[in-house]
């Protein structure tokens, strides 16, 4: 077992999903009362494309721009009260950049989880708020996060079981700061909708549609044109449960470039998720 678990560490220090927040990494079941909850949300990408406003399309990236993102948002939480989970985030990023490199932390956030329905009815729902900091080092030469004071809003929905499926959509809501006293970062609107198909008691597959819609920036009270992004992408993976309470996700995606606009996307990424629920 513990072996496994080194493995799975390793794993998921070199692969992952860097294009959602950790508001949509988790489904609609919460913990139970004075349960811990240990999870890593690990991503990596690199960014190839960037949208040509003129061309209305995706154009390469000179190889000095292209920018390879590996991250993972470790996230530890507890459920003080029936239905409510109270998480900490910690997100490691590492960026290269041509010549350039930067390790360190992210943006840190504090999250709070109430699982509004479920039981009897055929529908879980879970509700989600958070507050992300700007904890992430000044003037580096590659930006770890946008260092401004963000709230975000949640929501996780999963039916009940349909002989082997399950269908599950999230949602997060991110209400973005200022970056000065000038410029406010757009807010930032996420999703990911699936089915999840049964294999076995241990083990699932899926397919996603997942996206982002972020608004322009503000300016001094002004709308910066073309500083906005509509993104989306496909992927798919599959949930195992290889022992005890440990849970591994392999997942991939790939951006729907001719569905999207704005800002710079990757060829595609990877990922893997891992959690365990103790006692």
């Amino acid at each position: 077992m513990r072996k496994l678990v080194v493995v799975a560490i390793v794993l998921a220090a070199i692969a992952g999903d860097a294009s959602a927040t950790y508001m949509l990494s988790r489904g609609a079941s919460v913990i139970k009362p004075l349960q811990f909850v240990g999870y890593v949300a690990s991503g990596f990408s690199r960014t190839t494309q960037k949208y040509d406003d003129a061309a209305g399309k995706y154009v390469a990236l000179p190889d000095s721009l292209q920018t390879s993102t590996l991250s993972a948002d470790v996230i530890v939480g507890l459920c003080p009260l029936s239905k409510l989970e109270v998480l900490a985030v910690a997100p490691v990023v590492s960026k290269n950049q041509g010549t350039k490199s930067q390790l360190g932390l992210g943006d840190a956030s504090l999250m709070l989880r109430y699982g509004l329905l479920g039981g009897v009815l055929p529908v879980k729902v879970t509700l989600a708020a958070a507050v992300m900091m700007p904890t992430s080092a000044k003037d580096l030469v590659l930006s770890l996060g946008d260092r401004t004071t963000d709230i975000g809003l949640g929501a996780a929905a999963q039916t009940v079981k349909v002989g082997p499926m399950v269908a599950h959509a999230r949602l997060g809501y991110w209400i973005n700061g200022k970056t000065s006293d000038t410029t406010k970062v757009g807010n930032l609107f996420e999703y990911v909708v699936f089915p999840d198909f049964a294999l076995g008691k241990k083990a699932s597959f899926f397919v996603t549609l997942s996206g982002t819609l972020k608004a322009d920036d503000v300016v001094s009270g002004v709308n910066s044109a073309l500083s906005g992004a509509g993104q989306h992408a496909v992927g798919g993976g599959f949930t195992w449960n290889p022992a005890g309470p440990l849970w591994l996700k392999p997942k991939f995606a790939v951006p729907l470039a001719a569905m999207s606009t704005g800002g710079s996307i990757p060829s595609f990424t990877v990922g893997l998720d891992l959690w365990a629920v103790i006692p």
